[in-house]
Order: C-alpha cells, then sequence, then structure tokens
C-alpha cells in the first residue's frame, strides 16, 4: 500500500460533534476497523478529502478519512485545568492584566498579585489561579513587590480557576489556524468554523 497523500491528519470528532483531538488518517481507518463492533471505542468516518486517494498494490483506491466522530461520549469537561504558565496565559487571553494589552506567549511573563513576600506560611501555596496573573515584562517590573492597590495598578479582572472549555484542549490553537490558512482541509470547516468564530470575540 503507497500511503503519498497531500493530508496527514483527521479531525475526531466527540459523539455531540464537538472537536475531540487530532489523529492520522491511518490510525483513523485502523480504528473504525478495529473496533467496529465494540461500541465504547469505535469510530465512524464521517467525511473524506476530494480527490486524493491511497493506491494499494492491486491498484484499488482508498480515501484519505478527513473527519471521524467517536461512537461513545468522552466527557472532557469534568477535568481539572492544571495549573501552568501556559494555561494561565490561555485563561487571560494573553492580554497583560495590568495594560490590557496582548502579546505574544514568548512576551509574556506572570504575576503574583498578593506578592509571594506578603504570604505567610508556605510560600508555594501563593503561586494558584486566584492570585497569579499575566503580565508584561512592563507591567511585572512597574509593580514589583506590591500588591496592586499600592502600585495604583488595578486588575482587569478578578483571577479565578477557569472552567474546563475547548480552549484548554490541547489541539486548539492548531486547529483555529488550520480552518484560516489550509483550504486543503476545507472538509473540517462544518465541524470547527464556530469554534473559529468564538475565538474572534
Amino acid at each position: 500500500m503507497k500511503d503519498k497523500t497531500n493530508h496527514r491528519r483527521c479531525l475526531l470528532l466527540n459523539a455531540d460533534f464537538s472537536p475531540l483531538r487530532i489523529i492520522s488518517w491511518q490510525r483513523a481507518i485502523v480504528w473504525s476497523l478495529k473496533y467496529e463492533t465494540d461500541t465504547e471505542y469505535s469510530i465512524e468516518i464521517l467525511a473524506h478529502y476530494k480527490d486524493d486517494f491511497i493506491k494499494c498494490s492491486g491498484g484499488q483506491q482508498y480515501p484519505i478519512p478527513a473527519v471521524a466522530k467517536t461512537s461513545h461520549y468522552f466527557d472532557v469537561y469534568k477535568r481539572n485545568i492544571n495549573f501552568s504558565r501556559k494555561n494561565l496565559f490561555i485563561r487571560d487571553n494573553f492580554t497583560c492584566q495590568y495594560c490590557g494589552i496582548q502579546y505574544a506567549q514568548n512576551q509574556l511573563t506572570y504575576d503574583h498579585v498578593v506578592p509571594k513576600s506578603r504570604h505567610i506560611g508556605n510560600k508555594k501555596l501563593s503561586t494558584n489561579w486566584t492570585n497569579i496573573v499575566t503580565a508584561c515584562v512592563k507591567c511585572n517590573a512597574k509593580k514589583a513587590n506590591k500588591t496592586p492597590e499600592e502600585a495604583n495598578m488595578a486588575l482587569l479582572k478578578e483571577p479565578v480557576q477557569p472552567k474546563y472549555s475547548t480552549l484548554y484542549l490541547p489541539w486548539h490553537k492548531d486547529l483555529i489556524s488550520i480552518g484560516i490558512s489550509h483550504a486543503s482541509y476545507a472538509e473540517w470547516e462544518p465541524f470547527i468554523g464556530h469554534l473559529r468564530n468564538e475565538n474572534r470575540h
């Protein structure tokens, strides 16, 4: 079998048609056949790429899976979101919570709202969702070892522990950009178009 194709990835949807993850087209084919009678792990191929096939040794052509859906619903939204620099920036939309300017990830840092030095007891506990905000380098240096009130720097919003959403799924950023910049993934558009629109607001 020759696997030279213009497409390498298959969009995998949850049973409710919400995007779940991105897998290879080879894995989509294997899963659809291997778990065909297993309702917990089976997947259904919903769409194939137009005018793109793989050729087998006998000359027979097989279409490349573009979109697949699980038969079983996987509730990914019950998970807790791990506290990390990346997830913090996602929560704050890559925006400094003091000046309100949006930056690239490599231009951001984070700030303890109540300085770590003011925390009573285990100072490591001061690094949590409700005491950390995204900050640009300039604002972080300006605030220094002060509270927002002492530094006369108001927060855009109070920091909270975020609820799980598609934003925190590992494929989200890649998925949004694919729909915009790659016409070859047009088969995904009916399933991710609304996510791209939400991302603009």
